[in-house]
């Protein structure tokens, strides 16, 4: 396996993903976050070992990075990218975030991201796995609504199928005991150019909140004309 994914000559000027360095976080977080969470991971070896992988995760808390990102390569031994907000690429360790995989997007003027979020399409096209919390923000306690336009840019209209995986997060606080997290992976769908991305994403929705012990309230959104247009993410 290669030490390093990349992605020289991208317009987005991104790095590239060090995976010597993915694995030392790993590690490392293993042992901080340990001390503050006890992680059961439940999984219907949804993740494939090889191929495109697009996860759709749960965003209860800031933690969910660091520890869906272990429980990912623990459950399918690959390492992920992942969509994340472009204030972190700016702070200390923003260099140090880019080189896990992190893609920063602007969500406030989406259009200045458009080489970043061509490049997380290059990933799945690439067969790598990448991450998006479709809420776009956390949410705690409950589901916030799914954004489709982010999902609509970056899925496109797949020459191959797209393996889709839901991950649900549930934390659960408990006095003079660490917080008790539950990371349930979901299975594997596949997403197609001949899907509708609004409803397919609508279904994953419901399964995410089912994975994470909530309830999805909202309805589906309304489908657009253009599987293609420019990246729009609304602003949570």
């Amino acid at each position: 396996m290669k030490n390093k994914v990349n992605v020289a000559g991208h317009r987005s000027g991104h790095p590239g993903q060090s995976l010597f360095l993915s694995r030392l976080f790993n590690v490392v977080a293993r042992v901080l976050y340990g001390f503050k969470y006890s992680v059961r991971l439940q999984s219907e070896k949804g993740i494939p070992t090889e191929g495109p992988v697009l996860i759709l995760a749960k965003h209860w808390a800031l933690a969910d990075v660091p520890l869906g990102k272990m429980a990912v390569t623990r459950d399918s031994g690959r390492h992920l990218w992942c969509v994340m907000k472009e204030s972190l690429a700016r702070g200390p360790f923003g260099w140090f975030l880019l080189r896990q995989g992190g893609i920063p997007v602007n969500r406030a003027q989406p259009d200045k991201s458009r080489h970043d979020l061509l490049l997380a399409r290059k990933v799945l096209e690439d067969n790598h796995v990448l991450c998006i919390f479709p809420e776009q923000t956390t949410t705690p306690g409950r589901m916030g609504r799914g954004r489709a336009p982010g999902f609509r840019f970056i899925a496109g209209q797949p020459k191959e199928p797209i393996a889709v995986v839901t991950i649900g997060f549930h934390y659960t606080k408990r006095r003079f005991r660490r917080t008790l997290v539950d990371i349930k992976i979901g299975p594997r769908h596949y997403f197609t150019a001949e899907d509708e991305p609004e409803a397919f994403l609508h279904e994953r929705m419901l399964e995410m909140a089912r994975l994470s012990g909530l309830e999805y309230k909202f309805e589906p959104a309304e489908a657009k004309s253009s599987r293609a247009s420019k990246p729009v993410i609304e602003q949570s």
